[in-house]
Parts: C-alpha cells; sequence; structure tokens
C-alpha cells in the first residue's frame, strides 16, 4: 500500500487570503453595507428616477448601461430601483440571501450605471458598489446575523469567511491606488509641493461663495497660508499610493485606513465635500467591524437577526 502523500504547507499567498476570520465580521460588514445602500438608495431616490424628465439627447451610456441604445421608459426606471431597494432590504436582513445577495449588488450596479449615464459620473459610488457586488456573491456574508441563519449556532471562524474580507480591503486599496495614480499623471510630483492643492480648495471655497452655497470657513481661511500644504499634500498623496501596504498585514491595513479616514474628514472640514461611504463604511473592512454589536443599542438588532 502507498503511504499517503505528505500534505503540502500553505504558501504564503494561502496563509494571506486564505486566513480564517469570524463569520459575525463578515455578516457585520453585509449589515453595514446593506444599511448604508438601502438609505442611499432611498434618499437619492428624486434623482434615480427622475431620467424620464431630461432629454435623451443627454444619455451616454457608462458600465452596464452600454448595452442600451437609448434611455429606458421612466416606468421600468423606477422599477428596478425599487428592485435594488427591496433586494438590498433583503441582502441586509439576510433574507434567502443566496438569491437576494447576487440580484442587489448586479441591481446596484445597474442603477449606479444608469444614473452615471446622463451627464456625470459619480466616482464615489464606486467602492459602495464593489462592496455590494464582492458580499453580495459571496454566500458565506449571509450565515451569520441573518434572517436565513435564525436558531443555528454561529459557526467557528473560517476562511471562507476571511477571504471575502480581504477582498473588501484590496478593493478599497486599489480604489485610492488609482486616485493617487490620477494625481501623478495630472500633476506630476509638482502636486507633493502644496500649490496644486491649495488653488483646487481657494477655486472651490471662491466658486461656492460667489454660487451662495455651502462652503467651508476653515478652507477660504487656511489658503492664505502656504506652509501647511506641502504636508497635506505629501501626506495625501503617500497614502493613496501607498495604499497596497495596507494589505500586508492587520496592524498596517489598520494604520493606513485611520489615514484615510483622516483624509475624507480633512476633505470635509477644508471643502465641505462629504465621501458618505469611506467616513462611514468604507474603511471598516480593516477593523474588526464584529465589535459594533457590543453597543447597546445594537445589541437588540443582533438578537432580532438571530433568533428573532
Amino acid at each position: 500500500m502507498n503511504a499517503a502523500a505528505p500534505e503540502r504547507a500553505p504558501s504564503a499567498l494561502d496563509r494571506f487570503w486564505l486566513a480564517p476570520a469570524p463569520a459575525r465580521r463578515l455578516a457585520s460588514l453585509r449589515v453595514l453595507c446593506g444599511a448604508f445602500s438601502v438609505v442611499y438608495l432611498l434618499v437619492r431616490a428624486p434623482v434615480m428616477i427622475s431620467f424620464g424628465r431630461l432629454n435623451a439627447a443627454q444619455f451616454e451610456p457608462v458600465g452596464l448601461a452600454h448595452v442600451l441604445s437609448g434611455p429606458l421608459p421612466a416606468a421600468l426606471t423606477t422599477a428596478l430601483w425599487a428592485a435594488c431597494v427591496a433586494s438590498g432590504v433583503a441582502f441586509t436582513l439576510g433574507l434567502r440571501y443566496r438569491y437576494s445577495g447576487p440580484a442587489f449588488g448586479l441591481l446596484f450596479l445597474w442603477v449606479t450605471s444608469y444614473r452615471n449615464s446622463w451627464g456625470m459620473i459619480f466616482h464615489n459610488d464606486n467602492l459602495t458598489v464593489l462592496h455590494a457586488l464582492v458580499l453580495g456573491l459571496c454566500p458565506a456574508a449571509g450565515e451569520a446575523l441573518a434572517l436565513d441563519a435564525r436558531g443555528r449556532p454561529e459557526p467557528g471562524d473560517a476562511a471562507r469567511y476571511g477571504w471575502p474580507i480581504k477582498l473588501l480591503c484590496a478593493a478599497a486599496a486599489a480604489s485610492y491606488l488609482i486616485a493617487g495614480v490620477a494625481k501623478m499623471r495630472g500633476a506630476g510630483v509638482s502636486w507633493a509641493g502644496g500649490d496644486v492643492l491649495r488653488n483646487y480648495i481657494a477655486y472651490d471655497a471662491m466658486r461656492k461663495i460667489e454660487l451662495g452655497s455651502i462652503h467651508s470657513p476653515l478652507g477660504a481661511w487656511i489658503v492664505r497660508y502656504t506652509w501647511p500644504f506641502p504636508f497635506i499634500s505629501a501626506l495625501s498623496l503617500a497614502l493613496e499610493l501607498g495604499a497596497p501596504l495596507a494589505l500586508i498585514s492587520r496592524r498596517i491595513g489598520k494604520l493606513w485606513a485611520l489615514g484615510m479616514w483622516g483624509f475624507h474628514l480633512g476633505v470635509l472640514l477644508l471643502m465641505a465635500i462629504v465621501f458618505p461611504y469611506p467616513l462611514s463604511v468604507g474603511l471598516v473592512p480593516f477593523f474588526d467591524a464584529e465589535r459594533m454589536w457590543h453597543w447597546r443599542p445594537l445589541q437588540r438588532v443582533a438578537r432580532w437577526l438571530e433568533h428573532g
């Protein structure tokens, strides 16, 4: 009888991608991404379903909408948006997840692609959609904190919960790396000098003041000085171009995510521009998301999802 072949030691790549993680961590990210997305779709409903009032000549399809030769009927646009919201609620609650997960990811991609086909591309939607797709196409995301899993014991740590989280982190890192590369292509290393950023903040503040829009008093004040901007510009560029380093270890990832969260807070303070998803959910995959259920108001939600 032949001796059993020795098991192959896991490679460094396997250890990285297939590191076990708690089922509740992945499920927590599903709940956060789903809840954010549903609220976003509801808040933006007047825009998402109003394209019937626009001139058809404004329609320039992008993304999935490239399959269209012209705009959809208004009733169908509204129906697809409503289906996206409904599947998003089921996605968030973990209800019929093997169907609602993929349905929501694809419908969300469609709705945002169609919206972006009407004259302005909203790049800030991209990370939200990527995360929804990763989670929606991963059945393991519905195995805890889900109506489908009510009454079942929570599974132990496993690789099937770990690799999707790594993929969520990789998607976030890639989006910032692309932003850093775009800065380099547009301004080169001169971006780190600070003048480009200073001029952009000054222009943004002046335009908003002239239009009577909300502007940042801090941004309008700080552009009087030159010394802060080389530091701010160089740090932001280093964080974006260094995004792949966030995947080396969880500790580095957490530090990088805190830096990027601070970057978005700075954009809010200096330019009155809000990036809701990165400020609330987009960088959470780098942390222990399951700890949020220790907060007393959320404990009841967790009990309801798990036990009814």
